[in-house]
This record gives C-alpha cells, sequence and structure tokens, in this order.
C-alpha cells in the first residue's frame, strides 16, 4: 500500500523502467517508500506536504526567527513569554506603522527558501523555549481560479504547474465561501476529489471556484524515481562493483550513497541552518 510520503507514482516508476507486468510491484511500492523516507531523512523535513509545525524557540533578543520548514503557507499563532502577538496589518501610506509579526513571502516556486518571522516594534525576547509558533508548512498551490464546466461531466482537473496533485486542501466558491468535500456523488456546494481530478454538482454547473491543494515537485519524484530505479538494478548484482562480458570487456558499476544526479536535485531543498 503506498505510503502518504511516497514522492513518486508505482505506474511513473514502472513507465520509467519500462517494466509492464505486475510481478515486481510489491517490490517496486516498498523501494518508492524506502527511497522516499530516505530523501526526507536527507532533507532533514519531515514532510514536504502541507502539514502543520509547531516550533519551540529559545528567545536571544532578536527581532527575527528563523521557522525550521517552508513554504510556509499560514501563521496560526506566535507566542513570546505566554503572549500572543497578533500579526501585523498591512502597511498603509501616511499612517503610523502598527506592531505585530510579519513573515518573510515565499517564493512563488520550488524549492523556495527558508523563511523568517520578525516583530515589528518588538523583540524575541532571551529566554528558554519561550517562543512559541504554530504554522501550516508545505508545497501548496492556494485559490488557483477554475470554473466547473456548464455541462457535465462537471470536472475540474488540477493544473498542478510545479508538481503532481498529492493532498486536497480545499474547493470554494469565487466569493470564497468553502464547498464541502465528500467521498462522491456531490450535491450542490459539494465536492469530490481523487488523484486531482475535482468533481461537483450539476447544480453548480457554470460556478466559478478556486482549488487548494498540495503537491510533490516535479524535480522531488524525478530524485525519488531515479534512486529507487538505481536500488531495482542493484538487486540483481548486490556487492558488485564491476561485471566481466564474456571475457572480452568490464563494465563497472557506479556504488554510491545517493546517485551525484539525485544529491545535485535535493540539496536546494535541503534543511541546513538551524533556528
Amino acid at each position: 500500500m503506498p505510503s502518504s510520503f511516497d514522492l513518486v507514482t508505482l505506474a511513473d516508476l514502472k513507465t520509467w523502467l519500462e517494466v509492464e507486468g505486475t510481478q515486481d510491484d510489491d517490490l517496486l511500492s516498498l523501494l518508492i517508500s524506502q527511497v522516499s523516507r530516505a530523501i526526507l531523512t536527507f532533507l532533514d523535513r519531515p514532510s514536504i506536504l502541507p502539514t502543520t509545525y509547531t516550533d519551540i524557540i529559545d528567545g536571544g533578543n532578536d527581532t527575527s526567527v528563523m521557522l525550521r520548514y517552508w513554504p510556509v503557507n499560514a501563521i496560526a499563532s506566535c507566542v513570546v513569554d505566554g503572549v500572543a502577538m497578533p500579526a501585523a496589518p498591512p502597511l498603509v501610506a501616511g499612517a503610523p506603522a502598527q506592531r505585530g509579526y510579519i513573515l518573510d513571502p515565499p517564493d512563488a516556486a520550488p524549492p523556495g527558501r527558508m523563511q523568517r518571522l520578525s516583530l515589528r516594534y518588538g523583540l524575541f525576547k532571551k529566554g528558554l523555549q519561550n517562543i512559541i509558533i504554530s504554522y501550516f508548512a508545505g508545497y501548496q498551490i492556494a485559490n488557483e481560479a477554475a470554473a466547473v464546466p456548464a455541462t457535465a461531466p462537471f470536472m475540474i482537473a488540477a493544473q498542478a504547474p510545479y508538481g503532481a496533485f498529492e493532498s486536497d486542501g480545499g474547493a470554494a466558491y469565487a466569493d470564497g465561501t468553502a464547498l464541502t468535500p465528500v467521498a462522491s456523488s456531490p450535491g450542490a456546494g459539494q465536492y469530490a476529489v481523487a488523484a486531482g481530478l475535482y468533481t461537483f454538482a450539476a447544480a453548480d454547473a457554470g460556478a466559478a471556484v478556486t482549488l487548494t491543494y498540495g503537491y510533490v515537485p516535479h524535480d522531488l519524484a524525478l530524485a525519488a524515481k531515479e534512486w529507487a530505479a538505481e536500488r531495482y538494478a542493484y538487486h540483481a548484482r548486490i556487492g558488485q562493483a564491476s561485471k566481466s562480458l564474456g571475457g572480452q570487456e568490464t563494465v563497472s558499476f557506479i556504488v554510491k550513497d545517493i546517485p551525484d544526479f539525485v544529491a545535485r536535485i535535493l540539496q536546494p531543498y535541503r534543511r541546513v541552518v538551524m533556528p
């Protein structure tokens, strides 16, 4: 059974390997899960999909702290010495700036970067585990504009510009009113989603909607596919560094912890700075 942390699908890996039968499906599925976990461990990130995190940080009388995971989609709360900090309102020309926390904007495209949370007119005071920040982070397309078809089938495919759809984050009418997710056969004001295909009710035909969903960046999926394919090939030559072909020539195999191509892809996603 696929893991929720898998970075590539079994179908994609089999296409890459040009494997048509099903006899190795269990092995390939296991390799996908194992390689995906190895990648997340290398990145020092528990997940790359939208997830709620809580950072507990030692204050140092600084105006900013670095959040551990990115891209940050929303801040749920920021508490310093037991006092909840408000979000700083947007700056308005001619009006005085108001105090509160400010989040560095995320990059539009992956891999993105770690983000600071700063206090306007305040300090993250010195203390031991006196700063608690809860936030929602992960690769996500938010409020993608779409329209329910005017005629059946009333389906919309997520555009997924940066990577394959992986998790639903909700659908809403254009005015912001949330639609209710259901397993199947949606009625008015409801939707169902499977593999990035959103289905709506006939009653919502022609309605303008927005879609929010988590995704796996294309290059991370490629890294997982390449590494899993390499491990699949290795299982037929375990322990071999080279092989003689009929005494005429010798083929040498590259044996590394992480293939160079995969390591280069992963590096920009790696968490290397501690808050």
